[in-house]
């Protein structure tokens, strides 16, 4: 007799369950802002056990359309301004720069390839998306590479060198503490079984 009380006890839990499931599945959910310090009520929160929510901001889309909610409302675009007035402008005749004028602007070094004693430099010329691979004594939108080093490249056009640091150099620099200990010389650690002194 126990047992089929306990299973019709258990058996009201659960339909008693369901139905308050079913109650707020089809209760509209509350999406309005909560203003900070305030309660339901327009007043103002007590101090005690109230939630404290800070300044919001301008946060009104967010409020409008919560993440998790299933009546989350669609993004509508705000309307567009007046579209802009064209201008039309009589066309003007420009002369091409001579072939032979280079940009004054040295090549960007991207990386260096030192194999075998052979060096390469993978330079960009401003404005282009692709890097080429040049060796020494080839010539770069009018800029030749006179040397390549481990960290940099040397480049020549009319009598002008610019050197190009494949790593640029640190302007802010970490300047070491003024109260600093002088570092330790390295001295060899005694072997285990020596006596240390």
């Amino acid at each position: 007799m126990t047992r089929k009380f306990a299973g019709l006890a258990i058996a009201a839990m659960i339909a008693g369950l369901v139905l308050v499931n079913v109650a707020l599945y089809d209760t509209p959910v509350d999406i309005s802002p909560v203003a900070s310090g305030k309660g339901h009520d327009g007043g103002l929160a007590s101090a005690a056990g109230a939630l404290q929510f800070p300044e919001a901001g301008n946060f009104s889309e967010t409020f409008e359309r919560p993440l998790f909610t299933p009546m989350r409302r669609k993004f509508v675009a705000p309307p567009a301004g007046p579209p802009p007035v064209a201008v039309v402008a009589a066309a003007v005749e420009q002369t091409p720069p001579p072939p032979e004028a280079a940009p004054a602007a040295a090549p960007a070094l991207l990386g260096i390839s030192i194999h075998g004693g052979a060096a390469k430099a993978l330079m960009r010329v401003a404005g282009s998306e692709t890097a080429i691979w040049y060796g020494s004594g080839e010539t770069v939108d009018g800029w030749t590479v006179s040397a390549i080093d481990k960290d940099q490249a040397v480049l020549e056009r009319n009598g002008k060198v610019a050197r190009v640091p494949l790593y640029p150099p640190w302007k802010n620099a970490p300047q070491p503490p003024p109260n600093a200990p002088p570092a330790a010389p390295d001295v060899p650690l005694p072997a285990p079984n020596e006596p240390q002194l």
